[in-house]
């Protein structure tokens, strides 16, 4: 969380009944997308691109 590469994202629901609850979801920034992306990607697909 202290990267940056994630953050929370807060939904209101509200029921039929009148109540309302909140839906909590983590989702990747878009930092976070670059870093996975760079972590992920093999050496022979980056050495092909630079060619």
């Amino acid at each position: 969380m202290e990267l940056g590469m994630f953050e929370v994202k807060e939904t209101t629901i509200t029921h039929a009944d009148g109540h309302i609850s909140i839906s909590k979801a983590p989702k990747v920034t878009g930092k976070g997308q670059i870093y996975f992306i760079n972590k992920f990607k093999s050496p022979a697909l980056s050495k092909a691109a630079s060619e």
